[in-house]
């Protein structure tokens, strides 16, 4: 099930959000949000939710044990269990078969035939933080299991992010604090979440999907291009349109979450981009990872040696393929030269040549090669690109022609302009209006929130099952 579902907008949203509201200051509400979520997931996962329940109960037992313990044994055994979750679902096919390949044919089939859980990545990284915090002090363990297992299930964000932090949302657990401007918040993200979703995800979708399923010897220099741009457009209005609503949704139970992404396509380097893009996750890796590494305390040699553990780890991350691996080196080298050239400046260095000459041709490329179903359809595609003078360059393949109509280029028109005008405006305060901005603001937003509303729902009954691209990490 997914937030675009006419099942989850018509039935169990509202009477999720019900219940949750009728038992919003009662010792009940833990209770309340942990049943949905498990139902949530069991719905989407089936069986697979014993697996979330198992991890649940490993990191709550785990949080006590370290904190009355202190032996890092424990704490060691604790933080391989998790990722041996992990490492289970969705590394084996990719060890057996790529790393040791000296197994039999028999054990390869079985290994990559297993089915990797929903959200795994997610709520196996939740787990792991809350266990760390716990070891380094910095929160005490939860003795309370329903609400600890409300916190890692809880089914806005439990299968795409954000990655949530304990020690973030304790206390809107404990007495989420909702009112009515709030509640009406949390309804305008999820609506513009949504939007994002159906109306701009989904649309360029089409366009990506065509363009990277067309044979290389098809595929011309404009037709790579629309559809690289097209999937630049798609992951990150899929992505970020989920986010909007996980984040809407928890507003509407009392619960806030941190910010996901902040205009990442508005960024100046590389640098500046994973600031910007995923935050969660990047800020995950900077405190669990990276600093424990020694971040930048060491020499220079040892900071970049970090950097490219850190950005293998986050290809790694997002999946068991050498595409997602060399994605990830991909960044960590852009970040390294920066560093080099650039200096402390890169973090914020603010320049529209190098957004537009630099920035985004090098995460372009780089969501070509994640985008590609290997290493070889990389540079086939991205031959493709750099080719402007071959013959027929400029015409499409008649696949993408037969996706392309006048509505595919309005949309990709007018998120290309949102892209490229992101961070230099905010249109009329359409999701963070300011309370005291004036009526007219307020009525436009209004307007706005009802039409963009009835028009997603309008196209969630009528397109196909389309699930969010994070679903697979």
């Amino acid at each position: 099930m997914v937030f675009s579902d006419p099942a989850f907008l018509f039935w169990f949203l509202p009477f999720s959000l019900i219940l949750g509201l009728l038992c919003i200051r009662t010792p009940l509400f833990p209770w309340v949000v942990f049943g949905v979520s498990l139902l949530f997931y069991y719905w989407t996962s089936g069986y697979y939710t014993l697996l979330l329940v198992f991890s649940i109960a490993l990191n709550f037992l785990g949080g006590l044990i370290i904190h009355r313990f202190h032996s890092k044994l424990l704490f060691g055994t604790l933080i391989f269990l998790n990722l041996a979750l992990i490492a289970y679902y969705k590394y084996a096919g990719f060890f057996v078969s790529e790393i040791v390949p000296d197994f039999d044919a028999e054990t390869i089939a079985f290994f990559k035939s297993i089915v990797l859980p929903i959200g795994i990545s997610f709520f196996t990284f939740q787990g792991i933080s809350y266990l760390i915090d716990i070891r380094r002090r910095e929160i005490e363990p939860q003795r309370n299991f329903v609400l600890f297992g409300a916190y890692l299930s809880f089914f806005p964000q439990l299968i795409a992010g954000p990655i949530v932090r304990f020690r973030d949302v304790r206390s809107d657990f404990l007495a989420p604090n909702l009112s009515v401007d709030m509640l009406a918040a949390g309804a305008s993200r999820f609506t513009v979440g949504l939007t994002k979703k159906l109306l701009v995800a989904d649309t360029m979708a089409r366009v990506a999907d065509a363009a990277f399923a067309t044979p290389s010897g098809d595929l011309s220099f404009a037709g790579a291009w629309l559809g690289a741009i097209a999937y630049t457009i798609q992951i990150y209005f899929d992505f970020s349109g989920y986010s909007d609503m996980a984040i809407g949704i928890g507003m509407m139970f009392g619960i806030r979450f941190l910010e996901n992404f902040n205009h990442p396509y508005a960024s100046s380097t590389i640098t500046e981009f994973w600031r910007r893009w995923h935050m969660s996750l990047s800020s995950w890796f900077r405190d669990y990872l990276y600093i424990p590494l020694g971040g930048n305390r060491r020499g220079t040699s040892r900071t970049f040696f970090n950097l490219m553990i850190v950005f293998c780890a986050t290809g790694l991350w997002h999946g068991a393929a050498w595409v997602y691996v060399l994605w990830g080196l991909w960044h960590g080298g852009f970040l390294i030269i920066e560093r080099i050239v650039l200096g402390d400046r890169a973090a914020a260095l603010g320049s529209s040549m190098l957004r537009l000459f630099y920035l985004l041709p090098a995460v372009i490329f780089g969501w070509v090669l994640f985008r590609a179903s290997d290493i070889g359809a990389f540079l086939s595609y991205s031959q493709s690109m750099l080719t402007p003078l071959s013959v027929g360059s400029f015409q499409l393949p008649l696949a993408m022609l037969a996706v392309v109509s006048p509505f595919e280029v309005i949309v990709l028109a007018l998120a290309s302009v949102m892209i490229l005008m992101q961070g230099q405006y905010q249109p009329l305060g359409v999701v963070f209006g300011n309370p005291d901005a004036g009526r007219l603001i307020a009525r436009v937003r209004t307007m706005f929130m009802i039409w963009a509303g009835v028009v997603a729902a309008m196209f969630s009954l009528s397109n196909e099952f389309s699930p969010f691209l994070y679903f697979r990490f």
